[in-house]
């Protein structure tokens, strides 16, 4: 009877010992799969990156030689030529090229900026960052003026100050780089307001507007729909800005009537500072 007693107790003893092992190793299994799951999505996430990175830096090679080249072919051509008007004519493209240039350059800072700086929660004018990007298009010489207004019924804000800079300064720049020349009386209407708990920013503009088939593409990086009029980061990097202060970015235009951008920040207490980045 003792006999059989122990023998029970033993194979008891043996299958829990089992039991735990099977716990785990099966524990341990489950983690590995994680492990691999979660090395398998990075490993995605850096193959996405590489290849951005790649399409970013041919396109970058591509579009900062194409200003150099036409400008030294322009001075070529206006060295063999003696006709004065005919010279600045050359100037006048010359200096086309080269702003095109700089403003590739500046979308390039703009996006390293946006990519690598900490997000920083502060007070900041709407009103202040809106005169100054204004104030930036000042010196622009039309024959048909842009009429900029200004509706300002949330100006002092919480949130990240270059992020909402890089925003403002490319949706305004892009409403009177794309401004209709054809009309006599242009207009651009920057309005702000709260709305339940987020901030709106609207651009407004009478310009040439967007074809249907372009307005889903054109927060894709480097998709233009003029090659002489862009870079094709501006609208990229307002996206992801916005989406860095977890907010987001929608478009109404029609071809040749207008377009309008508005741009919804979260309030302080709805922002999701889990989201910042640590990125230096």
């Amino acid at each position: 009877m003792a006999k059989n007693y122990l023998i029970i107790t033993a194979i008891f003893f043996i299958l829990a010992i089992i039991s735990i092992l099977v716990i785990y190793y099966s524990a341990k299994l489950k983690k590995l799969m994680l492990s691999k799951q979660e090395t398998e999505v990075q490993n995605n996430n850096l193959l996405n990156i590489n290849k951005e990175l790649d399409k970013f830096v041919y396109s970058i090679s591509h579009d900062l030689r194409s200003p150099i080249i036409s400008v030294k072919g322009l001075v070529e051509i206006a060295q063999k030529e003696d006709n004065i008007s005919q010279i600045k004519e050359y100037l006048n493209l010359m200096h086309q090229s080269l702003t095109q240039q700089d403003q590739f350059i500046r979308d390039i800072i703009d996006y390293s900026r946006n990519k690598r700086n900490q997000v920083c929660i502060e007070s900041v004018s709407l009103n202040k960052l809106i005169d100054e990007a204004i104030s930036q298009h000042q010196h622009i010489k039309e024959e048909n003026p842009i009429t900029i207004t200004k509706n300002i019924l949330a100006d002092e804000i919480i949130t990240d100050s270059l992020r909402l800079r890089i925003i403002l300064n490319n949706l305004i720049s892009n409403a009177v780089k794309y401004s209709d020349a054809n009309k006599p009386f242009k207009h651009i209407a920057i309005k702000t307001h709260e709305k339940d708990s987020c901030y709106v920013m609207e651009i407004e503009d009478n310009g040439v507007g967007i074809k249907k088939d372009h307005l889903q593409k054109i927060f894709d990086m480097f998709f233009v729909t003029d090659n002489n009029m862009g870079s094709g980061l501006g609208l990229y990097i307002v996206k992801e800005a916005a989406e860095y202060l977890n907010g987001n970015i929608a478009v109404n235009s029609e071809k040749n009537i207008g377009t309008t951008f508005t741009v919804t920040l979260p309030k302080p207490k709805d922002f999701d500072f889990s989201k910042i980045s640590t990125e230096t």
